[in-house]
């Protein structure tokens, strides 16, 4: 079995530490994507609750206005019928 020198295990420390500065590096910029991402979702996902909250409004709108339109034709007739029953 051949013994490894001083010298070799020097330079495998030193690339291994070059290999760990790198590995932190690209942790530390996932890390700062990661919370980019989160943040983007985060709003995302607030714009969509505003967004279903507008359309259940427009939707409730929607079947008020129809609503007064019916009752205003059913009022209009009744006071034809009754305009027409009384003779006036």
């Amino acid at each position: 079995m051949s013994e490894i020198s001083l010298t070799e295990i020097e330079h495998r420390l030193i690339q291994a530490e070059e290999n760990i500065k790198e590995l932190f590096g690209k942790f530390n910029g996932i890390d700062k994507s990661l919370v980019a991402t989160t943040t983007t979702l985060n709003t995302l996902l607030a714009l969509v609750g505003e967004l279903k909250a507008a359309i259940e409004e427009l939707k409730s709108r929607r079947s008020t206005l129809w609503d007064k339109l019916i009752f205003a034709f059913i009022g209009a007739a009744a006071s034809a019928a009754v305009t027409h029953f009384t003779g006036g």
